[in-house]
């Protein structure tokens, strides 16, 4: 089996494997533990040399991996470690690999990877681990995915499709899938080389019927997959509305930065302005746009058009409204259309600003609660902690609908996928054109070579030839 080779290490050199590499591994910032990573020919040796001499003997014993306790001396002084030993082939890299676990100070982590350098190692490329991983046959293209997505998810459903992919179940449903194309190919081929034979390998029906599972089967995966590309951005709660609504004043409270300009004037923010916003233990970007309405000039216009498209792309939309601005007698039907301009492809929370200017006994606060409305001040902070618990709310229902066999998916999956079920459908839309024989034999094989080729590419694979002669040898064409 062939497998397809990472991108060069660097522009000068390609990865070399017989080098020992060094890496802090744990997360960027302090923390209790961090970890120093070694794997290559030098590992072991390089770690004896680190550690103080009562755990030598034991990091030389060959062949079993282990966990010892020591020290390693930085500057004169000793740092308490932990050594992790795996030899080769029982490693993440099937390498021998060491990884020592010590206080999370990025300073001392720092300081234990010179020494490491000093005795042979050089510092890892970005991926390398999990390259040599690759490389060494201990994961396929689609399980490297899933540890790029494990790094990078942001919720626990995001893990736990993560972790899906880099358990092989992406791998699992493509490889059954080509299993079943190749199979079939097999078969129209086999009608291909003995067309002057009276023999049947397959009818059309049958192969319509086999592709249509085979398409369902894929279209499922894909439906049910999570768009792992967009992980790396956080979602974005845009504040729309009209001028001088308090949009601004609303972006600094919430977030405590006095990023935007806040004035009486309307139309006083022009550009999109951004700032990320903490809540329980998350985080958003909170987007402040130029107001709605008829536009007061060329530049306003302009500036509209730009808050237009990005309502298109919100994940959650704060509608605001100035409270201030309303009949205080007015009824909730009517409340209710002042938010019904406001469209985009996420959920709206409809926001009533400048609550400390409406008296508390005011018709309109029984309107805004039959409409579901909040009120909100920047002045007296009246509703922002309610309004942050409903961002919190919002964004966290669109994690827990994501599908519970989610697989986490990058784009080129959905490509191959996409290409992959476009093909079958082409060979069955040529398979329903024959009636009784398989006619287009040929083209039908083509559509297939394509789909089982896409679904190769998916995990890394392009041996396509020898798994379909794995397949055509289970037949006896000779009957």
């Amino acid at each position: 089996m062939r497998k397809s080779s990472p991108p060069p290490a660097s522009d000068s050199d390609e990865m070399n494997l017989d080098d020992t590499i060094v890496a802090i591994s744990s997360p960027p910032g302090a923390a209790w533990r961090g970890i120093v990573r070694l794997s290559g020919p030098k590992a072991v040796p390089i770690a004896d040399r680190l550690l103080k001499p009562e755990a030598h003997a034991h990091l030389r014993e060959p062949r079993t991996n282990r966990v010892l306790a020591g020290h390693v001396r930085l500057h004169g002084t000793d740092m308490p470690c932990q050594a992790f030993v795996f030899h080769a082939p029982r490693s993440y890299t099937r390498q021998d690999m060491v990884e020592l676990h010590l206080l999370g100070a990025p300073g001392i982590l720092a300081l234990v990877v010179e020494p490491c350098l000093e005795n042979g190692a050089r510092r890892a490329e970005p991926g390398e681990f999990t390259a040599r991983a690759f490389l060494a046959g201990a994961m396929d293209l689609s399980q490297v995915h899933g540890v790029a997505g494990m790094v990078a998810a942001r919720s626990d459903q995001q893990l736990q499709a993560a972790s899906r992919l880099l358990h092989g179940e992406l791998a699992r449903a493509a490889l059954i899938a080509r299993e079943e194309i190749a199979d079939l190919l097999s078969l129209v081929e086999g009608a291909l080389d003995f067309a002057d034979e009276p023999i049947e390998f397959i009818t059309p029906q049958a192969l319509r019927q086999r592709l249509s599972a085979v398409v369902q089967s894929l279209e499922s995966t894909a439906a049910a997959g999570l768009r792992m590309e967009r992980w790396e951005r956080l979602p974005h709660v845009l504040l729309a509305g009209p001028p001088n609504a308090g949009k601004s004043s609303l972006l600094n409270v919430l977030t405590g930065l006095d990023r935007a300009i806040c004035t009486p004037i309307p139309g006083t923010t022009r550009d999109v302005i951004t700032a990320p916003l903490q809540i329980g233990g998350s985080e958003c970007l909170l987007v402040d746009t130029a107001g709605l309405g008829a536009a007061v000039d060329q530049l306003d216009a302009r500036a509209q058009d730009v808050a237009r498209r990005a309502l298109e792309s919100a994940d959650l939309i704060l509608s605001v409204q100035d409270a201030s601005a309303l009949d205080p007698q007015c009824k909730p039907d009517v409340l209710g259309l002042l938010f019904a301009h406001e469209k985009s492809a996420g959920p709206v929370v409809k926001v009533l600003n400048k609550a400390d200017l409406i008296d508390p006994v005011s018709p309109l606060r029984a309107s805004a609660s039959e409409t579901g409305c909040l009120f909100v001040s920047t002045v007296t902070g009246e509703g922002c902690d309610e309004l942050k618990g409903r961002i919190r709310a919002v964004l966290h229902e669109r994690d827990v609908d994501i599908h519970e066999d989610a697989v986490a998916l990058m784009a080129e999956h959905h490509e191959a996928l996409q290409q992959a079920v476009e093909s079958a459908r082409r060979a069955i839309a040529l398979a329903e054109q024959s009636p009784k024989s398989l006619a287009n034999a040929d083209i039908v094989a083509a559509e297939l070579r394509i789909a089982a080729g896409a679904l190769a590419a998916l995990v890394g694979q392009d041996d396509t030839e020898s798994l379909l002669g794995r397949v055509f040898a289970r037949f006896c064409v000779g009957k």
